[in-house]
C-alpha cells in the first residue's frame, strides 16, 4: 500500500503533468528519492518542504495530516475567509449549523452539475 506521502506527490504530479524525475531534479532531490518513499522510507522534513513549496501546498497536506492543500498564508489573505473565521467565532454551535446549511445550499446551486454549458 502506498504511503499517504506518496500517492499525494503522485497526485499533485499528474495534476502538473510534471514527472518525478522532473519534480527531483526542480528540487534538487536524488533520482528516485520519490518512489523509495512509497512504501516506508520516510524523507527528512526538508525535502517535503521542498516538495510542499514546488507544490505551493503545506506540509500538512503532503503527509496526510489535513486534506486542506492551500497554505495559511494565502488564506488569510482572502479578506472573505477571514470575514467567515471572525463570524464563526462569535456564533453559537446551532448558528454555526445554520450557516453551514446556508452555504451548502448555495454551493449546491451555484455549481449545479445537471445544467448542461449552453444553458
Amino acid at each position: 500500500m502506498d504511503s499517504v506521502l506518496y500517492s499525494r506527490i503522485k497526485s499533485l504530479c499528474e495534476k502538473n503533468s510534471i514527472s518525478f524525475y522532473e519534480l527531483e531534479k526542480s528540487t534538487g532531490l536524488g533520482n528516485g528519492a520519490i518512489s523509495k518513499w512509497r512504501v516506508s522510507n520516510s524523507p527528512s522534513i526538508d525535502k517535503v518542504m521542498r516538495v510542499a513549496q514546488y507544490f505551493n501546498v503545506t506540509t500538512d497536506y503532503l503527509v496526510g495530516i489535513s486534506d486542506i492543500e492551500t497554505p495559511v498564508c494565502e488564506l488569510l489573505e482572502d479578506k472573505d475567509i477571514i470575514t467567515l473565521q471572525r463570524a464563526r467565532i462569535k456564533m453559537t454551535p446551532k448558528d454555526r449549523e445554520r450557516m453551514m446549511q446556508m452555504l451548502r445550499i448555495g454551493f449546491d446551486y451555484a455549481f449545479d452539475d445537471t445544467e448542461s454549458p449552453e444553458e
